[in-house]
This record gives structure tokens, C-alpha cells and sequence, in this order.
């Protein structure tokens, strides 16, 4: 085998010797590494990165016509600490800010752990929520002020038997701001506070074959 070191172009015929590491890194950089979905178990804790992989159909804009695709959408949370409830007081609100507005949140029993259909849920969850929409009527400080004032829908359409397990002054809520951006398929923006809401709801069913007993609707 002959090996040509010089840095012209070899001659048709003659064998070029490339290193095996330079081999590689330019195979991946023409074919990189297949994104992966994220796609905790609540097991493992509340969830704070996830990722979907979202089909785009086919469709037409003006003139130019789409074909149909895959991406990948990530989510990512950065969740609050915990607050009790009873301890919740206007200071410790998310603030009146535009920054703020939006978000998730979940209420939940601490140091607890329920028993689901299909697991055991150490995270304590009783409800998953969202708030903030392009309408600013619904903000995350005005959910969470009517969770710590119990005017929250969930205590007053609770069952009774979770309401003994579950008192009101036992519980804690804690939030996540959603300010990123996220756009559909044809490139247009959508409130990234429901797609994190749906997902954290769609991923914890994924979890336990159920959703959380308070997001339950007979």
C-alpha cells in the first residue's frame, strides 16, 4: 500500500492515507448524531428538561408549498421553591411583571408519596396547572394568590375524601416561569405555557397510566 504524504491531490490509482480520527470527525459533521426525545419518568422527580419529537404536515403558504417533516421541540423549567400554603403571603407571589405572567405550577403534598395506578409517586403531585395567555387576564400571580386564598377550583370541586387526605394546610405549591418561544409548525409563535402544561400532564400519565388526582374529570 502506498502512502501519499504530499498536499497535492493524488494521482488516479494511488491510495491516500487518512487517520481514522479525521475519518470520523468528518462523518459526523456530514451526518450528525440523531437528536433523542426527553421524556422523564416522574419517578425520577418533577421533570425540568423535556423534548418531543413533533410531526409537520403537509401544507401551503402563499405560494411555497411544504412537505411533510420531523423536529424536535425542547422544554426546559426552572422550577421555584417550593412555598407552603399556609405560609404564602403577597410577598412571596410571583411578581406583576410581564416576565412573570406566565407559567406552570403544581400543587402538591410534601415529603409525600401516592400510590398511582401504575407507581408510586414520590414528587407528592395533586395538580398540575398553567396560567398567562395573550388576553393577560390570567396571570401566575393571580392563580397562585387564589390557590393560597383556597378560591382555586380545585378545593372547591375536590372530592371529599382527598380533601380529608390531602387538608388544605398540609399542602405546597411551587411554579415555573415558561418565557421562551416556541413556534408551530409554519413558523408562527404560540404560548409556550399550555404546550408545558400539556407535556407535564401527558408525561406524568406516561408515568402512572393516570393523571393527577385532582387534574382527573369525571
Amino acid at each position: 500500500m502506498r502512502i501519499d504524504n504530499s498536499d497535492t491531490d493524488p494521482e488516479y490509482g494511488q491510495w491516500s492515507h487518512h487517520p481514522l480520527e479525521s475519518v470520523l470527525a468528518d462523518q459526523e459533521e456530514a451526518d450528525p448524531p440523531s437528536v433523542r426525545e426527553i421524556w422523564p419518568n416522574w419517578t425520577e422527580g418533577v421533570p425540568a428538561k423535556l423534548r418531543r419529537k413533533l410531526h409537520s404536515p403537509y401544507f401551503t403558504s402563499g405560494r411555497v408549498t411544504h412537505k411533510p417533516c420531523e423536529r424536535h421541540v425542547s422544554l426546559e423549567l426552572e422550577w421555584n421553591r417550593p412555598h407552603e400554603l399556609r405560609s404564602l403571603n403577597k410577598q412571596r407571589l410571583p411578581g406583576n411583571y410581564g416576565n412573570e405572567w406566565r407559567g406552570v405550577y403544581r400543587v402538591f403534598a410534601p415529603d409525600t408519596v401516592i400510590r398511582r395506578c401504575c407507581g408510586d409517586d414520590p414528587t407528592g403531585t395533586l395538580y398540575i396547572g398553567r396560567a398567562g395567555s395573550d388576553r393577560g387576564w390570567s396571570i401566575l400571580r393571580t392563580r397562585i394568590g387564589a390557590i393560597a386564598q383556597r378560591g382555586h377550583h380545585i378545593f372547591e370541586n375536590a372530592n371529599d375524601v382527598i380533601k380529608r387526605k390531602f387538608p388544605w394546610d398540609s399542602l405546597a405549591v411551587q411554579w415555573a416561569y415558561t418565557n421562551g418561544k416556541q413556534f408551530n409548525y409554519k413558523g408562527e409563535p404560540i404560548p409556550e405555557a399550555p404546550m408545558a402544561e400539556s407535556w407535564l400532564l401527558a408525561c406524568y400519565r406516561d408515568s402512572y397510566g393516570e393523571l393527577p388526582p385532582w387534574n382527573e374529570k369525571i
